[in-house]
């Protein structure tokens, strides 16, 4: 359960961590 819920919160942060760079990418 616990190994689930990290991996789950690791693929949510790896998202939000290319959505950012992605933007980031866009404004500069």
């Amino acid at each position: 359960m616990l190994k689930f819920l990290t991996g789950t919160v690791g693929i949510i942060f790896l998202i939000g961590l290319v959505v950012v760079i992605g933007l980031f990418a866009l404004i500069f």
